[in-house]
C-alpha cells in the first residue's frame, strides 16, 4: 500500500512537470517576440502544474506545494537556461546543436543576459507563486476535499455554499459595518451572528471556507468582507496588491542593475584595453600542428594570440579554435580545428564529417572532393549575407590526417576571396 501512494506521487510530480512545461509556453513567447517577463504568466505555470498533478489523481496532502514549488523551479530553469537559447538560436538561423548551444554559454555577453533574466524570473515567480502555495495550504490544512481543492476559482461558491450562501453571509458582516479594512469586526462576534444565521455548524464552516478563500480578510487581528474579492479571483489571490509588484520590480531591478554594473564595470584593474593584451604574431605561413599541412600566403597575415581570440570573439572561440589566423582589416579570416576521431565511429569518414555538416544547414550543399598537394581534402562552399549587405563566402576544407579531422574553414568577402588551392601546401 505505501509502495502504491509512493508511486501515485511519482506518477502526480512527472504530470505536474509535464503541465508545468506547457504552462511555460505564454512565458516564451511574451520573452521571444515581446522581449518583456510577466510575472503574471508565473501563475499560468503553476496553474498548469496543478491540474497536471491532479488529472492523474495522486493524493493532495501537504508535499503537493512542495511538488509544485518544486516543478514549476525546474521548468522556469529549463525554459530560462534551455528553451528561450535555443528558439533565438532558430531566429538567428544558427544550426542547434550542442556544441553551438556550449558556445553561447561561453560567451560572456550573452550569458550575462541570460543568467540575469533567469535570477529575475526566478525572483516573480517566486513572489507571485507564494500566494498560490500558500492557498493551496490554507486549503489541506483545513480538511477541504481533494475534489474542493482549487488553485484558482472564479467564482467561490461549490457544493456546500452557494451563491445564496455567501450573499447571506456577506449581509452578516454588512449589518456589522464590516465591508473593508477600516470597518472591521472580532472573529467571535461575527461567527457567533453567522451561526445565529446558518445554525452553529454551518455558521462557523462558511467563516473558515471564506477565510481559506481570501473573501474575508484580516486586518489587526479583526476581520472584514471583501465585496472585491467575492467577484474577483485578482482581488481574492492579492495579485492586484501595489505594494508587491512595487516591491518586486524594486528588486529584480536592483539585481540586474547590480549584475549589469558588475560586468560593466568591473574596476580598473579589470579593465581590457586591446594594447594591454598579448598580440599576435606576423606570419606569412603556418604549419598546422602535428600534420604536415602548410599554409602560405601571399601577403602577410597575423595569428591572433589566444587573448586577442578571446576580445574579438569571445572565450568560446579561443577553446574551440585551434588558430584564427586574419588580414589586417579582418576582411580574410583563416580558422583552424582539430577534431579528435575517437570521439566518432571507427568507419566514420571526413566526407560524413563535413556532410552532417552541410545537413544541419537549411539550403542544400554538396561536399565535393579535391586533391590538394598530394592530400585528398573534402570541401564544402556556402555564400552568405552580413548584417549590412556585404556578401560573404566560406570554405571548409575537411582532411583525414589520421588521428584527427583537420577542418580548414577561409571566411572572406566573396570579391576578394583567397583560393584554398594556392595556400595549402
Amino acid at each position: 500500500m505505501e509502495e502504491e501512494v509512493k508511486n501515485k506521487y511519482v506518477i502526480g510530480t512527472i504530470g505536474a512537470l509535464i503541465g508545468a512545461i506547457i504552462g511555460s509556453v505564454p512565458w516564451i513567447l511574451s520573452y521571444v517576440f515581446a522581449n518583456m517577463i510577466y510575472a503574471i504568466l508565473s501563475v499560468v505555470i503553476a496553474v498548469c502544474a496543478f491540474y497536471g498533478y491532479k488529472l492523474t489523481k495522486a493524493k493532495i496532502d501537504k508535499k503537493l506545494p512542495v511538488i509544485l514549488s518544486v516543478v514549476s523551479f525546474i521548468a522556469i530553469t529549463i525554459t530560462m537556461l534551455v528553451a528561450i537559447p535555443l528558439i533565438y538560436m532558430a531566429k538567428e538561423e544558427v544550426s542547434l546543436s550542442f556544441e553551438n548551444f556550449i558556445v553561447i554559454y561561453r560567451i560572456e555577453e550573452v550569458s550575462s543576459v541570460i543568467l540575469t533574466d533567469y535570477v529575475i524570473s526566478l525572483i516573480f515567480c517566486a513572489l507571485v507563486m507564494g500566494g498560490i502555495i500558500y492557498n493551496l495550504n490554507k486549503q489541506i490544512k483545513h480538511g477541504i476535499k481533494d475534489k474542493d481543492i482549487k488553485i484558482i476559482t472564479q467564482s467561490v461558491e461549490n457544493e456546500m455554499f452557494s451563491k445564496e450562501d455567501i450573499e447571506r453571509a456577506r449581509d452578516v458582516f454588512e449589518r456589522n459595518d464590516a465591508l473593508s479594512k477600516k470597518h472591521t469586526i472580532t472573529k467571535e462576534l461575527i461567527v457567533e451572528d453567522l451561526q445565529r444565521e446558518f445554525g452553529q455548524e454551518k455558521g462557523s464552516k462558511i467563516f473558515e471556507y471564506l477565510k481559506i478563500e481570501g473573501v474575508i480578510k484580516k486586518k489587526s487581528n479583526k476581520y472584514y468582507f471583501s465585496e472585491k474579492a467575492q467577484n474577483s479571483p485578482y482581488y481574492r489571490y492579492e495579485f492586484t496588491n501595489v505594494k508587491i509588484f512595487i516591491i518586486v520590480v524594486i528588486i529584480a531591478a536592483a539585481i540586474a542593475a547590480l549584475m549589469y554594473f558588475t560586468k560593466t564595470y568591473p574596476g580598473r584593474e579589470n579593465e581590457t584595453n586591446i594594447n594591454d593584451i598579448e598580440q599576435g604574431e606576423v606570419i606569412s605561413s603556418y604549419t598546422i600542428e602535428n600534420t604536415n599541412i602548410t599554409l602560405e600566403f601571399d601577403e602577410d597575415m597575423t595569428k591572433l594570440s589566444d587573448e586577442q581570440i578571446t576580445y574579438y570573439f569571445g572565450q568560446g572561440y579561443s577553446e574551440v579554435y585551434e588558430s584564427i589566423i586574419t588580414s589586417s582589416n579582418f576582411e580574410k579570416m583563416i580558422m583552424v580545428i582539430q577534431n579528435n576521431k575517437s570521439g566518432f565511429d571507427e568507419d566514420y569518414t571526413a566526407r560524413q564529417f563535413l556532410e552532417d555538416i552541410a545537413a544541419e544547414n537549411e539550403e542544400e550543399l554538396k561536399v565535393i572532393e579535391k586533391e590538394i598537394s598530394d592530400k585528398v581534402f573534402y570541401v564544402l562552399e556556402r555564400e552568405y549575407e552580413s548584417k549590412d549587405g556585404t556578401i560573404y563566402l566560406e570554405q571548409d576544407y575537411v582532411y583525414d590526417s589520421g588521428d584527427d579531422f583537420v577542418c580548414i574553414i577561409f571566411d572572406n568577402i566573396k570579391e576578394n576571396a583567397m583560393n584554398p588551392e594556392e595556400i595549402i601546401k
